[in-house]
């Protein structure tokens, strides 16, 4: 190993199905290795992974959870003595805020997933926060705010995430900047739009009260041309989900993939993607879409969606459930029209794996720079 190499750990909770897994194993892959030596470290088990690893060296942790990881990602410190420990999900960016006070010469990264404020509104809303459920619930404050205190910089995924953290008291004099999701550079712009003889549309996310499926299925329950939508993704709202989806008589016409390994290819066979969610932090699966050449359909909210859709170009962003029925129609319409190639352009020239990989290395040598 070059000594003149940055050695950075990335850390992640799992390789699971999982949009900030995919992103960071994205990562890992493809910053330069003559200039980077990189570790992936996951916390937990080798037997959950679902994406391949080929092309990084990956050290699982074997661990149910962050907590009980503290002393192997103390060990990994000692043993590699990082310039930059980078991590993703906020219980994963706190204990490794925590063991960092031990390597003051490591610069200590963070990216958050979600626009916290509205999260946290969300919750409260939705009765959803119960008591000792918290991220730190095994901390107490003082011992969370330290580990807080501790990292360097803060990665947020888009503009809104940005506006936010700024806002909270929490985050004042923290170095936050913005670097979007990447398109990832396995997608392939589709030639033409599927030729199916009815409607397929398709959403991509966990069965969560926060991905808003009700407000689509309530929108889907007016159309009146034929349709297929598949969802792929599983969650803890599954039965409610599907059982709003009956009360409105429209299940037989959803199909439901829990997971997949063909995700790419169901996007690619679907004329029109659908968002219903309340906040997001950038969505993967929205850009990953648009960038196969499907077009979407999209509710507003926090998390970047207006710098994804560009109205009339790649679909729509709606205001309520009958803008969303308006411009779903409109959008039908407009299908013979709007060729792979122009729904694809925007997120392939503004969130490119190239562009996006280059953001992340010119950032690790800046820091690094500062530091010295």
């Amino acid at each position: 190993m070059s000594s003149k190499k940055l050695k950075i750990l990335i850390f992640i909770p799992s390789l699971i199905a999982g949009g900030a897994e995919r992103v960071m194993l994205f990562i890992a892959k493809n910053l330069n290795q003559k200039k980077f030596d990189v570790k992936l470290v996951v916390i937990g088990f080798k037997e959950d992974t679902i994406y391949p690893t080929e092309g990084v060296e990956v050290v699982y942790l074997n661990h149910p959870n962050a907590k009980n990881a503290f002393f192997d990602i103390l060990k990994l410190f000692f043993k590699h003595k990082p310039h930059i420990a980078f991590s993703s999900l906020t219980h994963v960016n706190y204990i490794v805020g925590l063991v960092a006070y031990f390597y003051p010469r490591t610069i200590c990264v963070a990216r958050e997933t979600i626009v916290l404020s509205v999260r946290d509104s969300f919750k409260k809303r939705n009765k959803s926060n119960t008591k000792n459920k918290g991220v730190f619930s095994f901390l107490d404050s003082k011992i969370s705010d330290l580990a807080h205190n501790r990292i360097n910089y803060f990665i947020c995924q888009s503009e809104d995430m940005k506006k936010d953290m700024i806002q909270m008291e929490k985050y004042a004099n923290k170095n936050i900047i913005t670097i979007n999701n990447p398109v990832s550079e396995e997608i392939k712009t589709k030639e033409s739009n599927p030729d199916n003889t009815s409607l397929q549309l398709i959403t991509v996310g966990r069965l969560s009260k926060q991905k808003g499926y009700e407000r689509i299925i309530k929108g889907l329950s007016k159309l009146k041309v034929p349709f297929t939508y598949t969802i792929i993704g599983d969650g803890a709202e599954k039965e409610r989900i599907f059982k709003v989806a009956n009360s409105y008589n429209i299940m037989d016409k959803i199909k439901h993939i829990p997971i997949s390994k063909e995700v790419y290819q169901h996007m690619a066979n679907s004329h029109i993607y659908l968002q219903g969610s309340f906040f997001e932090g950038f969505p993967n699966a929205l850009i990953e879409s648009l960038g196969i050449g499907t077009p979407a359909i999209v509710y507003e909210a926090p998390g970047g969606m207006n710098e994804i859709i560009i109205n009339g170009e790649n679909g729509y962003l709606v205001k309520n459930d009958t803008d969303f029925v308006e411009k779903l129609n409109l959008l039908i319409k407009q299908l013979e029209n709007s060729p792979p190639s122009q729904v694809s352009s925007h997120v392939v020239k503004k969130f490119g794996s190239q562009k996006i990989i280059s953001d992340y290395e010119n950032f690790f040598k800046s820091i690094t720079s500062k530091k010295k």
